[in-house]
């Protein structure tokens, strides 16, 4: 799985809510943003190519109040 997030004030995050939801993608929402993971295969290809642009991919080995990789 990969993970990924939006701000909740991208102008596309509507609509990459709404892939995110007609796919059944898990996600979590926050205040601020909304992290989502996508399973590796074509449904992450097809994800990379319509909304690659626009989401912020996660570091799982960062640490994200640092940004710091271990």
């Amino acid at each position: 799985m990969r993970q990924f997030y939006i701000l909740t004030l991208d102008p596309n995050f509507l609509s990459v809510v709404k892939w995110i939801k007609e796919n059944k993608i898990e996600f979590d929402a926050h205040l601020n943003r909304t992290r989502f993971w996508i399973p590796e295969g074509e449904e992450l290809m097809t994800f990379l190519l319509t909304w690659g642009h626009v989401c912020t991919p996660v570091d799982e080995k960062a640490d994200l109040i640092t940004g710091k990789r271990d």
